[in-house]
C-alpha cells in the first residue's frame, strides 16, 4: 500500500470540509471508506461503521450554518497516511453568544481509495459542550456507538519500558506502599 502526500491528504480533507460546511451528509460520507471508525475521546464515544458515522454527521451538521461555525487551523502535521489538524473553532451558542474553543483531530486515510478511514477528535470544554448538545442525549443509543473504554485495549505495561530496553536503559520504578 502506498503513502499519500500531505498535499493529497489536504485535498481529500478540503472536499470533506466543503461537504460538512454545506451540511451535505451524503457528500461527506462519499469522502470516507465504506466502514469508517471514529472516536470522540473527550466525550467517551467510539463510532463504528457507516450508519453510525452518518448519524453522527446528521446530528452535528444540522446547525452548522445557523451556529456560524468557523475554524482556523493552527497546526497541520503528518505521519504515514495520517493528518493531524489542530484548530480554533468559534460558534454561536443557543443563547446567541459567540465563543471559541479548540479541537485536535487525527485523520487516517486509505492511500489506494484516497478516502478518510477514520477520525479521532479531542476537544476543549467549550467545543465539547457544543458537540454534546449537537449529538443529543440519546447519542449513546445509536447503533454502532459504544463507550470508548469498551473498544480500547487494556495496557499492562507502559511502552517506555520497551523503548528504554532497546536503548540499553532501565526505568527504576519506586516501590509502592499499600
Amino acid at each position: 500500500m502506498g503513502e499519500l502526500s500531505k498535499k493529497e491528504m489536504e485535498e481529500i480533507l478540503l472536499e470533506h470540509e466543503i461537504a460538512e460546511l454545506e451540511e451535505d451528509v451524503e457528500r461527506t460520507m462519499a469522502t470516507l471508506v465504506d466502514e469508517p471508525q471514529y472516536e470522540l475521546p473527550t466525550l467517551g464515544f467510539a463510532i463504528r461503521g457507516a450508519d453510525a458515522v452518518r448519524e453522527t454527521y446528521r446530528r452535528i451538521m444540522r446547525r452548522v450554518v445557523s451556529r456560524d461555525v468557523a475554524a482556523e487551523m493552527r497546526v497541520h502535521a503528518i505521519a504515514a497516511n495520517t493528518l493531524i489538524r489542530e484548530a480554533c473553532v468559534s460558534f454561536n451558542l443557543a443563547d446567541g453568544r459567540r465563543v471559541t474553543g479548540t479541537y485536535s483531530v487525527i485523520m487516517s486515510f486509505d492511500a489506494e481509495k484516497k478516502k478518510i478511514t477514520g477520525e479521532r477528535m479531542y476537544m476543549d470544554t467549550n467545543f465539547a459542550a457544543y458537540m454534546t448538545e449537537q449529538l443529543g442525549d440519546d447519542f449513546a443509543d445509536v447503533p454502532g456507538v459504544t463507550a470508548l473504554g469498551d473498544v480500547l485495549p487494556n495496557i499492562e505495561r507502559h511502552d517506555a519500558f520497551a523503548v528504554a530496553e532497546r536503548k540499553g536503559k532501565t526505568i527504576n520504578r519506586p516501590t509502592v506502599d499499600v
